[in-house]
């Protein structure tokens, strides 16, 4: 039997203010994942580390984000795609946070690789879980529209964050890029807030591969 929350989803029609607070989440994604790419030498220069351990902050996002994004689109049909779309926004906040606020010296390699890792991970969640969510509360031509604004947000955002980070860099710091990316998280999280929770029936039989799981990330790390 389907829980109650899965009963009050069903219900419930997706509408503007939800899918642009997840478009909202998807932006912020790009704003530090292709930013970061761009403005690389500033940031390295600015916190006074090594170019080598630079490319692994600019780099090490999109491994925990390709490691957990399908992990998490798992977790998510199981015990919640809101749940996990605001844990990735938390996420997002905190890593953003740590990136804009890192001090320059000897701390700095810390608080930029643990920030990005955050990112990483807010990517993977909110990236999964937020298309399921479309597929679950929109339907027909709705469905249509809203995917097709979510793809502009993923797609686009590449572009977009790339003009709007050497803007920021070039005129108020880099540091704003991913204040921004914080607020617009924030802005995200709170749209999304009071949402239904949507999920898949368990089944008796279902049983999560841990073991599968730690193998893969210790073989996409690894290479």
């Amino acid at each position: 039997m389907q829980s109650s929350q899965v009963s009050e989803g069903a219900r419930f029609v997706g509408n503007d203010r939800v899918l642009f607070g997840i478009i909202f989440g998807v932006l912020a994604f790009w704003l530090f994942a292709q930013t970061t790419l761009n403005i690389s030498p500033v940031m390295a220069n600015d916190l006074g580390i090594e170019t080598s351990v630079m490319n692994i902050a600019v780099s090490i996002t999109a491994l925990f984000s390709g490691i957990f994004i399908v992990v998490v689109g798992s977790l998510a049909d199981r015990f919640g795609r809101v749940k996990m779309v605001q844990i990735g926004f938390g996420l997002s906040i905190g890593g953003s946070l740590l990136v804009g606020f890192a001090p320059s010296g000897s701390l700095a390699s810390a608080f930029l690789m643990i920030g990005r890792i955050l990112q990483g991970l807010s990517g993977a969640f909110i990236m999964s879980a937020s298309l399921a969510l479309l597929k679950a509360y929109w339907t027909g031509a709705a469905r249509q529209r809203a995917i097709s604004l979510w793809s502009i947000g993923s797609w686009g955002g590449s572009g977009f964050a790339a003009l709007f980070g050497g803007l920021m860099a070039e005129n108020v710091g880099w540091r704003w890029i991913f204040f921004a990316a914080a607020a617009i998280s924030l802005l995200g999280m709170l749209m999304v807030s009071g949402t239904p929770e949507s999920k898949t029936e368990t089944k008796a039989a279902y049983r999560f591969d841990t073991l599968g799981v730690l193998t893969f990330m210790v073989m996409m790390v690894s290479l």
